[in-house]
C-alpha cells in the first residue's frame, strides 16, 4: 500500500492548555448566537424585511462550513498557529466592520468575514487536540473542550439581548471586537505550533488529501457518526420550539427552561467522556452514547403512543438522548481526525463542513415537517440517531481493516 505522504521524523509538539483552545473555539458559536436577539432592530435600522436580516445567520453558517473545508489543508501545509492567529484576526476585523455597517450588504459582508475567522479557529482547535494527543486521549480532551463550549451558545443570546436593550445592536459588534482582540493577544502569547512534521508539503499533497479522506471508510464512518448525532440536535433546535409553543400551547419560557435541561444533559455526557474515554476507549464511549440515544428515542416513541404529549414527556427522554450525544461526539470526532493523522487539519475541516451542512439540511426539513405533523420532529431525530449508530459501526469496521 502506497504511503500518501513522505515519512519524516516526528517530534512531540508542545501541548497548549485547554483554556486557550476554549477561547479560540468560543468565538464562532458566541458570535453566531449573540446577534440573534437584535435581528428585529437590524430590520428596523436598515428598513428591510426580516427574511433578509435572517441571512446574518444563514450566510454565517455557510461561511463557517466553506471555511472549514479550505482551512484544514492550508493548516496542514503552513501550520496551525499562523492559521489560528490569522483566523482570530479576521474575526476581529469582521466584528469591527459590523459595528460601522451602513447598509444590509455591508452588514452581511462583515458577518461573512467574521464567520470565516471564527470558523477557522473553531475547526483548528480540534485539529490541535489531535496533534498533541493520542486517539483516546484526544477524545477525552475534546469532551472537556465541548463541555465548556456548550456554555457559549447558552449565554450568548442573553448577553446579546441585554446589550441590545441598553446600548443598541452596534454595541454587540463592539463587544465581539473586544473579545476578538483579547483572544488574539492570548493566542499570540501562548499558542505554539502543533502540526506534526509530516504535514502536507505541496499543493499536490493538499489536493490529494481530500479523495484519500473521502475514500477512507474509517474517516467517513466516524465523520458521519458525529454529523448525524449533531443533525439530531439541529432537528431538535428547529422543531422543538414550534412543538412546545404552537402545538402544545405553552409559553416560550417553558421551552427555554426545558431546553436548559437538555443542554445540561449534553454537558454531563461530555464530562463523562472527558473523564473516562482514556480509560474505557473511544469506541466503547461512542457505542454507549449511540445505544443510549437509541433507547431514549425509543422511549419517546412509546410515550407518544401511550400518554398525552406534554413538555415533560417530550423533554425527559431527550435529556437522556442529550447525554448520549455528549458521549458520542468527542469519540466520533477523535476517530475522524485519527483516520489520517498526517492530514488532521484537512480531516477537521471536512468533518466540520459535513457536520454543518448536514445539520443545516436536517433543520430545514424538520422546520417544514413539524408544521404539518409535530411528531415529525421525533421521526427525523430517530432517523438521524439510527444513522449515527450505523455510521459508527461502519467506521469501526473500516478502522479495523
Amino acid at each position: 500500500m502506497n504511503r500518501p505522504f513522505p515519512p519524516q521524523a516526528v517530534t512531540a509538539p508542545p501541548r497548549p492548555s485547554l483554556a486557550v483552545l476554549v477561547a479560540v473555539s468560543a468565538l464562532q458559536p458566541f458570535a453566531l448566537n449573540v446577534l440573534a436577539p437584535a435581528t428585529p432592530a437590524l430590520a428596523r435600522t436598515f428598513a428591510t424585511d426580516y427574511a433578509t436580516i435572517q441571512l446574518t445567520l444563514g450566510l454565517y453558517l455557510l461561511a463557517v462550513a466553506v471555511t472549514q473545508v479550505v482551512i484544514g489543508p492550508i493548516s496542514d501545509r503552513f501550520g496551525r498557529r499562523p492559521c489560528v492567529i490569522g483566523g482570530v484576526a479576521l474575526f476581529t476585523i469582521g466584528s469591527f466592520a459590523g459595528a460601522f455597517a451602513f447598509d444590509t450588504v455591508t452588514l452581511l459582508a462583515a458577518r461573512v468575514v467574521q464567520a470565516a475567522g471564527g470558523g477557522t479557529a473553531f475547526a483548528l482547535a480540534r485539529a490541535i487536540v489531535r496533534d498533541t494527543s493520542e486517539r483516546d486521549e484526544a477524545a477525552s480532551r475534546i469532551g472537556y473542550l465541548t463541555m465548556v463550549m456548550v456554555v457559549a451558545p447558552m449565554v450568548a443570546p442573553f448577553v446579546g439581548g441585554v446589550i441590545d436593550s441598553h446600548l443598541g445592536w452596534r454595541a454587540i459588534f463592539g463587544v465581539k471586537t473586544l473579545f476578538g482582540v483579547a483572544v488574539l493577544a492570548y493566542a499570540f502569547a501562548v499558542l505554539g505550533e502543533t502540526a506534526p512534521k509530516t504535514h502536507l508539503t505541496s499543493v499536490g499533497d493538499m489536493l490529494r488529501a481530500f479523495p484519500l479522506l473521502l475514500g477512507d471508510r474509517g474517516f467517513l464512518g466516524y465523520a458521519l457518526a458525529m454529523s448525524f448525532t449533531s443533525a439530531a440536535f439541529f432537528a431538535f433546535i428547529a422543531g422543538a420550539p414550534f412543538v412546545v409553543v404552537e402545538s402544545m400551547g405553552r409559553s416560550a419560557d417553558v421551552y427555554g427552561a426545558f431546553f436548559a435541561l437538555t443542554a445540561l444533559g449534553y454537558m454531563v455526557g461530555n464530562f463523562v467522556s472527558g473523564r473516562y474515554a482514556l480509560r474505557m476507549g473511544t469506541d466503547l464511549m461512542v457505542t454507549i452514547g449511540t445505544v443510549l440515544s437509541l433507547a431514549a428515542i425509543g422511549a419517546e416513541v412509546v410515550l407518544i403512543a401511550m400518554m398525552p404529549w406534554t413538555p415533560v414527556t417530550l423533554f425527559l427522554p431527550l435529556v437522556v438522548n442529550a447525554v448520549g450525544n455528549g458521549l458520542t461526539m468527542p469519540g466520533a470526532t477523535a476517530g475522524a481526525l485519527s483516520a489520517r493523522p498526517e492530514a488532521a487539519g484537512t480531516a477537521a475541516g471536512v468533518a466540520g463542513a459535513l457536520q454543518l451542512g448536514l445539520g443545516a439540511l436536517v433543520s430545514f426539513i424538520t422546520g417544514a415537517a413539524v408544521v404539518a405533523a409535530p411528531t415529525a420532529l421525533i421521526a427525523v431525530m430517530a432517523i438521524c440517531i439510527v444513522a449515527s449508530f450505523a455510521a459508527h459501526r461502519c467506521g469501526r469496521s473500516g478502522r479495523s481493516r
